[in-house]
This record gives C-alpha cells, structure tokens and sequence, in this order.
C-alpha cells in the first residue's frame, strides 16, 4: 500500500512569523509531522508544500520531498482542500497512492500512531475519509485520512469517520508556551 502525506506549510503565517519552522522542544515545528510520517509502519512518504524556500531547505533537511506551491494558493483567502489537491494531483502523476493524507504542521504532538490508528480505522470500517477529533468531538484539523482519489472530492463528506487525539493546533507564541510547560 503506498501512503503519502501532504504538510501545508506556507511562508506568510500571520499570528506567529514562519510558524510552521519555528522552533517546538528545540526542532522546527514541521520537522514532528515529519517525524510522525517516518516512524509510521505504513511507511508514509512525506510532502511539504510550500512556496517559501527557508520552508522548503527545512523540510528537505528534515527527510520530506517537497511540492513547490504557486503562490497563489499561498494567500489568506484560499482554503487548505486546494493546497491539498494541488498537491496530492502532482504527486499521484508521479505514482498513484492507496492512500492521501491531509497533515498539518502546526500539530507538533502527532505521533506515527496517531496516523496508523487512523489507517487502520479507515480500512477496518471501509471509509473514505478519517479525521481527527478532540476529546470533545471537535475537529481538530490535525489531519485527515483520505482514499486515493478520494481526496479531490469537493462536496461534502459522506463516508466518513473521526479518530479521538487530543491534539493542540500551534497558531501563536503562547501556544507554544502551553506545548513546552506540559
């Protein structure tokens, strides 16, 4: 089975300037969704997509291949989905995938389990889409888990399921603080 997951990780971040290499428990903040794909036992090959170059040497460095993102879809108003699509059509004309997974940059708690667990639920119960939820069963857009192709879908999901992690999204300096005091 060949699992690939796409990190978004644009250079303008607003609330915290290049938030998605600013530095988490001494290594840069992407470099654990990295991580998180490395350790997997699915074997998931990494992608960055970004269209900043200080973004793209650390995500190289860290062991990603990289989707070099216009910068059109750098900016403010264009949703994630795009980012990911973009990206996931790019790399399926390299090689078709069994499985896409949307995984953000800002979670730095991921872990390989996190993903495995939810491969395996959206292959246990037949889904085309996981995503993961808080203990509240609020989505928490640390990632979602999609079928090959299923991932250039533009309605609404309809066959889909929710993994609990309780994962806390960085978009400031204070959520960092929060990270590193516990």
């Amino acid at each position: 089975m060949k699992v690939a997951a796409i990190i978004p990780a644009r250079g303008g971040s607003k609330r915290l300037k290049k938030k998605n290499i600013y530095p988490v428990w001494g290594k840069p903040m992407l470099s654990w969704s990295i991580k998180a794909c490395q350790e997997s036992k699915y074997k998931i090959e990494p992608w960055v997509s970004t269209e900043d170059p200080e973004i793209k040497d650390v995500a190289l460095a860290c062991g990603a291949k990289v989707h070099d993102r216009n910068p059109e879809l750098s900016q403010d108003h264009v949703y994630k989905q795009a980012v990911i699509r973009t990206a996931a059509s790019h790399i399926m004309r390299e090689a078709p995938r069994d499985i896409i997974i949307s995984l953000q940059a800002n979670s730095p708690q991921i872990r390989a389990e996190h993903l495995d667990n939810a491969i395996e639920t959206l292959l246990k119960y037949n889904r085309s889409e996981i995503f993961s939820v808080d203990k509240n069963l609020m989505q928490n857009a640390a990632f979602r888990v999609f079928r090959g192709n299923y991932v250039f879908q533009e309605d609404l999901s309809t066959n889909c399921g929710a993994i609990v992690c309780n994962l806390h999204d960085v978009h400031t300096i204070e959520d960092i603080k929060y990270l590193e005091e516990k």
